[in-house]
This record gives C-alpha cells, structure tokens and sequence, in this order.
C-alpha cells in the first residue's frame, strides 16, 4: 500500500506533467548544494522548474499523463527539468553546465511528445534559440515580399515621372 507521501508526491508530479510535458532528465549525483542552487537558478531563468524525484513515482505520475519515453532514462539519481519556455534554452542551459560541471550528465528526455537521448538533447542545444529561429522565418518571408514591392515602386515611380515629364512638355507647347 503506497504511503501518504508517496501519493502527495505522484500528484505533485501528475500536476507538474500537466503543465509541461517536455521534460529532460539529468543525473545529479556529485552536485554540491552550491552547484545545485546555481544549476536551479540558471534553469528558472530559463523558464525551468528542476526537481529531484524518485523514479517509479516519476513513471507512474509520466504514464497517468500520458508522457511516455521516460523510461530508458529513469535509472539511477534522477532530477527532472519540466520545461515551461523555449526547449532550446533549456537545453542549452543543461548541457552547458554539464560541460563546465563534469559532473551534471543528461540521460535524455520528452519533447513534443518525442523521446530524446543525450545526443538528441545536445543537437538540439546547439540550435539557434526561439527568438532567432522566428527572426530568420520572418526574414526569408518579408526578403521576397521586400523585393516585390521595391520592384512595384521602381516601375510605379517610373510611371509617374513619365507623367510629369509629358506634363511639363505640354505646359511648353504653345496653344494652337
């Protein structure tokens, strides 16, 4: 029969899924309380909750949301990074203390409803963030546009300085 904490920590875990599936799995073992702290900052700047959980509590709160993928990452100490902003921050934000740390690894994780091994986790780090990936849509969509607009102005201009020029000739002629 499972404890009365137990029960409160699988909700706690079914409400956090709720308001985030994507989540990256990290295991946190050699972290000092200090590095953790930093770790958790960086992370809430990022729009990150990190939270330590227990494994089969972190399974059965995942399946009863119906994440699914966790599974091969759930082994060991394990500390959760629910996502609630831009998965490539995110990510960025893991595998770069990873690399300062040597100590941080990322197991893998759910993004969109796909399953992602370090490897995944760390292509998807070396993306461009959000902001410039919109930033670049809207300039290979406004660079046409762009283009044929400026093309409609020259020949529209050329129109009406041909206009004025025909103008300017008839106020010279002399009435007949």
């Amino acid at each position: 029969m499972p404890s009365a904490r137990n029960i409160e920590s699988v909700a706690e875990l079914e409400a956090v899924f709720q308001r985030s599936p994507n989540v990256l799995v990290t295991d946190y073992r050699g972290l000092s309380v200090t590095e953790l702290a930093n770790l958790r900052t960086r992370l809430y700047e990022a729009n990150v909750e990190y939270k330590v959980a227990k494994n089969t509590l972190t399974l059965i709160a995942a399946k009863r949301t119906g994440v699914n993928g966790l599974e091969p990452y759930l082994a060991g100490p394990t500390a959760l990074a629910f996502i609630f902003g831009d998965e490539i921050a995110a990510a960025k934000v893991l595998t770069d203390f990873a690399r300062t740390s040597r100590i941080l690894t990322v197991k893998g994780g759910v993004v969109s409803q796909m399953a992602l091994g370090p490897e995944d986790v760390d292509s998807l780090a070396k993306l461009p963030g959000r902001p410039q990936l919109q930033a670049d849509l809207v300039g290979a969509v406004q660079g046409p546009m762009a283009a044929v607009l400026g093309a409609l102005n020259a020949a529209l201009s050329g129109v009406a300085r041909a206009l004025d020029e025909r103008v300017k000739q008839l106020e010279v002629e002399p009435a007949s």
